[in-house]
């Protein structure tokens, strides 16, 4: 059902103030591509439901459903949605564009994940699975590839497609609704029996054990093996694989891995108050901490359906074809959620890529060995992709700024460049890019935010003056003239160092207000 080509790649258009810069891939019922939109000035990941399913009702309606589940849930360890709507023929959601990668891709590089990323990472997808089950919905396919981890060490759920509300019909060959992927999927879930939040438990004790051991708790030659595993088998005992790890976290995940429901904890708020209770007894309060993710690399994946759920889905509808109509069958869109190369806020001004000293040392600005893309857009996104010096500068010189837009990627690509410099400790070179940005008529309120807050951050470091820092007194100024939608996008853009101390000044700057407005 995927499409061939880019017959219909909607690269380079417009769809209701979303300009599209590239797609990311393609699932089993929908597109996801980078997207900057225009009235916020920032970049989502734009999912649009793909051409040859526009028109079907029931594939429209599953795809209103994934965004109005996912709508409903703000939490900090979701991925939000921000935006849904239907242009013409055209049907889109509009989400968070998260940084880093996902832990799959995370554990493919590392193995098994140390103790206290792993406590983290676990501790974070269940506050996320608290949320969910505060408002009666069930994910119904967590796996590692739908937890996202930013270099920050931020953990956030992504992909709410096949979320139902508790006592919603759940015909497992209806449209869109299909198993979750059977390295992760629940005893009852395999069964097509009614799953409620026990059933995310379970998915997430299979993906906890994964992290923690380097492998699923269950493997077999074909979907339908591995899918009995998990009904029938008990998994190889997680003390055995990891014998360092504390014996109350291996119950917590033996527990999860329950194969009744009754016999597992009966909540996410159970189940965290006995993480709560293993931080405090080994991780000295840190396990509920977010920690920087040590080696994790800024990927880039393809969108793709999961074909060994597709062939264990048909394999069960036979099973259950006296109750289910096979003509209504449709495999899951199994997006892979948008593992995204850096968080664009405001005007896509700044990358969270974990980076350090060493990647820029005697780095060349040139722009020798980079392509020339197409399109200053795509130019943009392959230098997010690459995130060097030589890949940023090719955005300026191979797209001069001579019109309204180039000029915006020109202050954009700006930023990026500070950013390097300062994360590479280079503080007078982007002292210097910084400036230029200040300087610029063409720059708006939200760039010149956020090259005013590093350059405050710079100067308190280098100690240039004395008593003040004009740069912070006039931030904080014109931070307090800012709607709260603006400040968060500044907020996340800026670099982590800088954001800390910043975000430290501003709860100051509440707690002791100035007797008088400074003019």
């Amino acid at each position: 059902m995927s499409r061939s080509g880019d017959a219909n790649d909607l690269t380079n258009q417009n769809i209701a103030g979303y300009s599209i810069l590239h797609r990311l891939g393609v699932g089993g019922m929908s597109e996801v591509y980078l997207a900057f939109q225009q009235s916020l000035h920032r970049h989502v990941a734009l999912k649009v439901l793909r051409s040859d399913f526009v028109g079907s009702d029931e594939h429209e309606q599953r795809f209103l459903q994934e965004a109005r589940s996912a709508a409903s849930l703000i939490h900090p360890n979701i991925v939000q949605v921000y935006d849904v709507g239907k242009l013409d023929s055209t049907h889109y959601i509009a989400q968070e564009y998260v940084p880093g990668s996902n832990l799959s891709s995370f554990i493919q590089r590392r193995g098994a994940i140390p103790l206290k990323e792993a406590v983290s990472i676990l501790w974070q997808a269940t506050a996320a699975l608290q949320k969910a089950a505060s408002i009666g919905l069930v994910h119904r396919d967590i796996k590692p590839d739908n937890l996202l981890l930013t270099p920050d060490g931020e953990v956030k759920v992504a992909d709410f497609g096949l979320a139902r509300a508790r006592g919603q019909n759940q015909n497992l060959t209806a449209v869109g609704i299909a198993l979750g992927t059977p390295l992760y999927m629940s005893p009852e879930q395999i069964q097509g029996l009614s799953v409620d939040s026990r059933s995310d438990l379970y998915s997430l004790g299979a993906t906890a054990y994964h992290m923690l051991s380097g492998r699923p708790p269950f493997s077999g030659d074909t979907p339908l093996a591995l899918a009995m595993q998990h009904i029938q088998a008990e998994p190889v005992p997680l003390k055995q694989l990891r014998p360092d790890l504390p014996d109350d976290l291996v119950e917590i995940v033996h527990k999860l891995l329950r194969k009744s429901p009754e016999e597992r904890y009966a909540s996410a708020t159970e189940l965290a108050r006995d993480i709560r209770q293993c931080i405090d007894t080994h991780l000295e309060g840190m396990g509920d901490k977010m920690i920087p993710f040590s080696g994790l690399v800024i990927d880039h994946q393809s969108v793709s359906s999961s074909a060994p759920t597709q062939e264990l889905q048909r394999l069960m509808s036979r099973s259950h074809s006296a109750q289910r109509s096979e003509s209504k069958k449709q495999t899951a869109p199994w997006i892979k959620a948008a593992v995204l190369i850096a968080p664009l806020l405001a005007a896509s001004v700044s990358s969270f890529a974990f980076l350090r000293t060493d990647l820029f040392a005697n780095q060349r600005s040139t722009t020798a060995g980079v392509v020339r893309e197409s399109s200053i857009q795509r130019q943009y996104a392959k230098a997010l992709l690459e995130n060097d010096l030589k890949h940023w500068n090719a955005v300026s010189e191979y797209f001069p700024p001579t019109d309204p837009v180039s000029r915006n990627y020109q202050l954009k690509t700006e930023l990026q460049i500070a950013r390097l410099r300062l994360e590479g400790e280079d503080y007078a070179a982007s002292e210097i890019t910084l400036r230029r940005v200040l300087n610029s008529p063409h720059a708006d309120d939200v760039l010149t935010m956020i090259a005013r807050i590093e350059l405050g951050w710079i100067t308190n470091r280098e100690r240039k003056d004395s008593n003040t820092n004009e740069h912070y007194d006039r931030a904080m100024r014109d931070w307090a003239l800012m709607i709260p939608d603006k400040q968060k996008l500044i907020r996340d853009a800026l670099p982590a160092k800088v954001r800390t101390e910043w975000e430290n000044i501003d709860y100051l700057h509440k707690e002791n207000p100035p007797a008088e407005a400074v003019p």
